[in-house]
């Protein structure tokens, strides 16, 4: 098992200090001999944090330490940290993130459907008619499904810049974590079903635009239904908040 850097370790402490919004934009961070300090290590590796942290965007370097640059500026990569940090991402930058796969996956879906081989195409076709048959049965999709389809139409498409921009804005945990986020946010079967079919439809014929609809009205539907279980999840009461619980907890504690 790898660990990280002493430079990477820092780099995320501040990163998501950053992120949470510990720092101000324009805000200067502590000084290299302070970080020196804080974390046990040399003034170098603090420097090297701080070129991790440009990278990032998320800072500028200046002599002798670094400030907080616009979150508008960073890069694509900082995506994946908004999204993972504290556990739990914030509800807007999920629903952002969202709206914008929606797009990117609409335009996958329009070129890899005419520009996919035979080969490419068989097999989007086989992956739509097993998400179909699940659908039927009343069950919920399989994460693995959805991303293998998604792949396979970015892998068609054959743009370079779609490839890049997936990589960047997919998420990075690995699938079983993602499927159990969605098994609690799929939308309701009736209303994927005619879209799965008429996806399948459309990539069989070379129907680019059709495609490109289908699949954007899908992700409509997964973002809503992300939407109404972040909603859900933040009006749940809290346990210590019932009625009941502090006394319930008070006669364990005696």
């Amino acid at each position: 098992m790898s660990f990280p850097s002493q430079e990477a370790s820092i780099a995320s402490n501040l990163r998501d200090d950053i992120l949470r919004g510990h720092y101000r934009c324009g805000e200067r961070l502590p000084s290299e001999r302070d970080l020196a300090q804080r974390f046990g290590v040399h003034r170098s590796t603090v420097r090297e944090a701080f070129k991790r942290l440009a990278q990032l965007g998320v800072a500028t370097i200046h002599p002798g330490g670094a400030r907080v640059a616009p979150i508008e500026e960073a890069s694509l990569d900082v995506v994946e940290h908004l999204l993972a940090l504290d556990g739990s991402p914030d509800p807007e930058i999920l629903d952002q993130a969202l709206e914008a796969m929606s797009g990117f996956r609409a335009m996958a879906a329009r070129l890899g459907t005419e520009r996919a081989t035979i080969e490419q195409r068989a097999h989007m076709l086989e992956i739509l008619e097993t998400m179909m048959r699940t659908a039927e049965r009343g069950d919920n999709a399989d994460a693995k499904l959805i991303s293998e389809l998604g792949n396979c139409l970015v892998e068609a498409s054959g743009n370079i810049i779609l490839k890049l921009m997936r990589n960047g804005l997919q998420p990075h945990g690995d699938l079983e974590a993602e499927a159990k986020f969605m098994r609690g946010a799929e939308p309701n079967n009736a209303e994927v079903e005619p879209l799965l079919w008429r996806l399948s439809h459309a990539i069989e014929n070379v129907d680019g635009a059709t495609a490109s609809e289908a699949v954007y009205l899908l992700s409509c539907l997964f973002r809503r239904s992300v939407r109404e279980q972040t909603s859900e999840r933040q009006t749940e009461p809290r346990l210590d908040s019932e009625p009941g619980a502090r006394s319930a907890q008070g006669e364990v504690q005696s």
